[in-house]
Formats: C-alpha cells, sequence, structure tokens
C-alpha cells in the first residue's frame, strides 16, 4: 500500500455555495503570489504576484491577508501600501496579527558557532483518518508513525525532549487552523540557540492537480469536494515554509515529510525541488522527505518503511548521530527494503550547522556522541 495524494476527486465533486468556492480560489491565488516572494524577490517577480493578489481579491473582496501581502509588494515597490494595510486590519488579516514577512529570513546566517543546545521543541503531525463526510481516503499507519516518533522524541533514553515541548497532533486533531498555530506557536517561543523539529505524515496534493502549481498537505478538515475547496482548507506548502523560513529563529530546525503527491489518476510525485528550496532557504535548515520525485511512500507492516527505518536509527543509537549519518542510513535501508521504488531526499541550508535529536537540552550540542 502506497501513502498517496488525493483520491477520487472528481467522484467526490459536489455543489457549493459561491462564497466557500471563491475563497477557495482567492486563498489559491494568494498561496501563488507568496510562491513569487522571497529574500531576493526580482522587481518581476513582485509585479506577478500583486496580480495574483489583485485577481485574489476580485474573486473575494474581503480577504484580509491579500490586502496585507499585497501592502508588503508595495512597499517593496516603493509606492504607499497604506490603503491595503488598513484594510487587512479592517479585514482581520492573521498575516497582519501575526507578523509575517516573505521577504525577510528568520535565519539568514549562522550567527555563532551554536556550542550548546538550548530547549527543543516539536511539532508532529499523523492524519489517518479524514472528515467523513467530505475528507481524503483513509491512511493505515500514518497516525501510528506519528505516535511513535513522538513517544521516542520524549523518551528520556533517546529523544529526551520535554514532553510538554512535544505538540502531537493526529486525525480529528490535525485540522489546518491547529497544525498552522501550533508551527506558529513554536516560531513565538524558539530562541536562536534551540533546536526544533516538525514531523508531519498525511495524503499531499501535488502541484500538477493544481492549475497554479501549488503543492498542499491534506488535513482532517481538507474538504475535497471540489478542488477550490480543497484550495480553501488545505495546509499549503508555501504556509509551512514561510513559518520555517521566515518566522522560526531557530538555527537548528529539521522537518520530516512522511507524504507522497500521487494524485487521482497521476503518477506518484514527491517533494518538488521548488518545494525543499523553500523550506531551507536561510541557514540552520534540514528537510527530509520520505520519498524522491515521482516516487510513493510505501507502507508495510505497522508503520510506513520511511518512519519504521527512522525509529529504528535513532533509538539504536540512542538519539546520539548526527542528522547526516541518520539520513544515509534510513536512504539505504529504505531503497534496500523496496528495491529502488522508494528513495529518501534530503535538502538542507548552504550554511547549516551539524544536528543530533538525542543531545540534552542546555547540553553541548555533539555532547551525547562520547
Amino acid at each position: 500500500m502506497t501513502r498517496r495524494g488525493l483520491l477520487g476527486l472528481a467522484g467526490a465533486a459536489t455543489l457549493r455555495g459561491w462564497a466557500g468556492d471563491s475563497l477557495g480560489a482567492a486563498h489559491d491565488l494568494l498561496y501563488q503570489a507568496l510562491e513569487c516572494l522571497s529574500e531576493k524577490a526580482s522587481v518581476d517577480q513582485v509585479n506577478r504576484a500583486v496580480r495574483f493578489l489583485k485577481n485574489a481579491l476580485d474573486q473575494y473582496p474581503s480577504f484580509g491577508d491579500a490586502y496585507y501581502f499585497r501592502a508588503l509588494c508595495l512597499k517593496r515597490l516603493g509606492k504607499d501600501p497604506a490603503s491595503d494595510l488598513r484594510k487587512a486590519g479592517e479585514y482581520q488579516s492573521e498575516a497582519l496579527r501575526d507578523a509575517r514577512d516573505p521577504f525577510k529570513l528568520a535565519v539568514p546566517k549562522l550567527y555563532d558557532s551554536l556550542p550548546k543546545v538550548g530547549e527543543k521543541w516539536a511539532l508532529v503531525v499523523g492524519v489517518s483518518r479524514f472528515n467523513p463526510d467530505n475528507g481524503a481516503e483513509s491512511l493505515r499507519f500514518a497516525e501510528a508513525d506519528a505516535t511513535a516518533f513522538a513517544d521516542l522524541l520524549h523518551d528520556p533514553a533517546i529523544g529526551r525532549f520535554k514532553r510538554a515541548n512535544v505538540s502531537l497532533l493526529t486525525n480529528e486533531k490535525a485540522t489546518t487552523a491547529a497544525i498552522k498555530g501550533a508551527l506558529n506557536r513554536i516560531a513565538r517561543n524558539a530562541k536562536p540557540e534551540d533546536l526544533v523539529v516538525a514531523y508531519i505524515a498525511t495524503h499531499g496534493s501535488p502541484r500538477e492537480q493544481d492549475l497554479r502549481s501549488v503543492s498542499y498537505l491534506m488535513t482532517y478538515d481538507t474538504d475535497v469536494g471540489s478542488r477550490d475547496q480543497i484550495f480553501g482548507s488545505a495546509l499549503a506548502m508555501v504556509d509551512l515554509s514561510g513559518v520555517i523560513s521566515t518566522r522560526c529563529v531557530a538555527q537548528r530546525t529539521v522537518v520530516i515529510l512522511d507524504t507522497c503527491h500521487s494524485g487521482s489518476g497521476s503518477a506518484g510525485q514527491a517533494m518538488s525541488t521548488q518545494d525543499l528550496d523553500r523550506l531551507r532557504e536561510g541557514a540552520g535548515r534540514y528537510i527530509i522527505s520520505s520519498c524522491g520525485a515521482d516516487q510513493k511512500a510505501y507502507e508495510g507492516d505497522g508503520h510506513g518503511y520511511f518512519t519504521a527505518s527512522l525509529l529504528k536509527s535513532l533509538g539504536a543509537q540512542k538519539g546520539c548521530i548526527r542528522m547526516k549519518d541518520l539520513f544515509a542510513k534510513v536512504q539505504t535501508e529504505v531503497d534496500t527494503v523496496t528495491k529502488g521504488k522508494q528513495r529518501p531526499v534530503l535538502a538542507k541550508s548552504d550554511s547549516a550547522a551539524e544536528i543530533i535529536l538525542g543531545v540534552e537540552t542546555g547540553g553541548a550540542s555533539e555532547g551525547c556522541l562520547g
């Protein structure tokens, strides 16, 4: 069995109200605008984002986030953003409230040698069951994978994370709003010397399913009734990368994605190069995807092969293994057991300190290696 992308989209289509579909389409246009924006965005890219945001507001005129990001674009272009900022406040923009800024990296470089690790934070998400009324098809082991990974992190003999610092969201608890809220809480609390881990196991929706080439992760409450409903209710990869690259100041950050973007009637496709590049922007980021492009993430006896290998390798080393060595072990084992059908992928920032998940809070960065 594979950890698949969205299934049965065409058959699940139902009539939707104008407002719902229009807001979904507006969200998708917003995400496409955000894909144009980064610290190094050119004038042409910013102008293109402005056009997407205008189209989003044509779809849904009271979309506060579209006004907010257009205001940032106008400011970047040397134009007056006051009117759009006022409307962003009037329409209660979440992005305005959280002071998001796609033009500013949270960690543009490593500021010191990071001799010690501060606090350790983790968000672990696994969705096996989706909303029975309009959600995606069930997965066998995503919940079990996430629960086992969270248990390993706060195991005092392996992960050594404080239990209170590991947020586990599975099934009904893993809504889009809950996941975004948990990510934002970690981003607000984590300090530069801290270590942050985000693990997500769920369906993916590939870029080729979206006319605007935006990738999404399926949450419990993602509505698969129509394309616009998906794009209005799923977790956009650009939202995840935005928190990781522009809001999380921890200089040790690991993102682990056990998903596969294989859609109904399309070939499997995992994290694209563009998705990986956005997640590793800045410094101090390690991104591990469970499979390569055009591959599927396979599930075996009780766990997905990728997470099973991750748990085995971390447990065998009592958490005391460098991230590059951990990845090498997992990649080799998964590639072997699936006979080359699934090969995990690693991407990291150009400047990234070595990360060891099992190091003690407050301990030397490589202290548990002996």
